[in-house]
């Protein structure tokens, strides 16, 4: 009796340590974060945080003019807010945004003006520091370089060289589109898509024209949904030879699923532009495909140039957000849509 006493005693003691444990490794929370130049190639970001943090938690990528960190066990805090980022260096970081991609974990994700260098970025964790009052920081130091000198052309975009390719990212500023359960933001994930395929277009000669580059309405906070619209087709030039409207779908049913194209019935470039992109983002995305739709959407109808708008996945299946929200699935849908734009040109 005393003996099964002292055993159930013992696994209650271990039960509340490893419970002790995992809440406190739940519970680091972000509270400010510094965005700063060092000088003239060197840049820093500090994150200050209270709890336990290990480099084991971090997933840090590099790709081109972006920065992404997912902090496994942790909670964005403040710093989700505008009031906790402080940013001086403006004219570098286009966008910092910080938020919650899945359940205790933060992301943190940066759009620079410029490339930075990948083999020069380096992430450490500093201790508090009393003496000069300073909390628990993640500390990050990284340099740019010269995209001009390390510009090179995307093996699967050669035949882009020239051309005037406008590419929309959906939604965007006050209007954030489809928002998934894990609070996945249809407006983030639709801009660092289209970033990502400007960076490839670029590489391989295309002149690219983007109706918004960092989080903003294109028009303005209080137009109207035509008048906002409208602004993203104003965007074009006359010699436009396409145009790309990115999105992700959203039903009430969390089964939803898939990826599908759409084009303006009448146009058959548009609609050879709709069935190459769903071809090549069927083929790499790995999702249902529910096929090449026509619609009356603003931006297909009211477009005097070849047109398609894409919806990536839907953001309000679990699965599907989770992979909208993954930095290398969304690298790998935008290959896919400059495959198909490449294919458009040159078939």
């Amino acid at each position: 009796m005393v003996r099964k006493f002292l055993t159930c005693v013992l696994l209650m003691v271990i039960g509340l340590l490893t419970f002790s444990e995992a809440e406190a490794k739940s519970k680091v929370e972000f509270k400010n974060l510094t965005a700063y130049q060092l000088d003239d190639e060197n840049f820093r970001i500090e994150a200050e945080f209270k709890g336990n943090l290990s480099e084991d938690d971090i997933t840090a990528k590099v790709g081109g003019s972006f920065l992404t960190l997912d902090i496994d066990n942790a909670t964005p805090g403040r710093i989700s807010r505008i009031s906790g980022v402080t940013n001086n260096a403006k004219d570098f970081f286009e966008k910092i945004f910080v938020g919650t991609t899945k359940q205790n974990q933060t992301r943190m994700n940066f759009s620079f003006a410029e490339q930075i260098e990948e083999s020069s970025v380096e992430i450490s964790i500093q201790p508090a520091n009393k003496v000069e009052k300073k909390s628990a920081r993640l500390v990050i130091d990284f340099k740019k370089f010269s995209q001009k000198n390390n510009a090179r052309k995307d093996e699967d975009a050669i035949g882009v060289d020239g051309r005037v390719i406008v590419i929309d990212a959906g939604h965007g500023g006050s209007d954030s589109g489809a928002v998934g359960h894990y609070g996945v933001k249809e407006k983030d994930v639709t801009l660092y898509v289209a970033l990502r395929v400007e960076e490839l277009l670029k590489a391989s000669g295309a002149k690219v024209i983007m109706t918004r580059r960092t989080d903003i309405d294109v028009a303005s906070p209080t137009a109207s949904n035509p008048q906002e619209l409208q602004a993203r087709v104003n965007k074009c030039p006359p010699n436009t030879d396409i145009f790309i409207s990115i999105h992700c779908n959203a039903f009430s049913n969390p089964n939803s699923k898939g990826m599908e194209t759409y084009y303006y019935r009448g146009s058959p470039q548009s609609r050879r532009l709709a069935v190459l992109l769903n071809e090549e983002l069927a083929r790499s995305g790995g999702r249902l495909n529910r096929g090449v739709r026509t619609a009356n959407f603003y931006v297909l109808h009211h477009n005097p140039h070849p047109a398609s708008l894409i919806e990536l996945a839907f953001i309000t299946n679990y699965e599907e957000e989770n992979l909208l929200a993954n930095d290398d699935y969304q690298d790998t849908l935008a290959k896919a849509i400059v495959r198909a734009i490449d294919r458009y040109f040159n078939e």
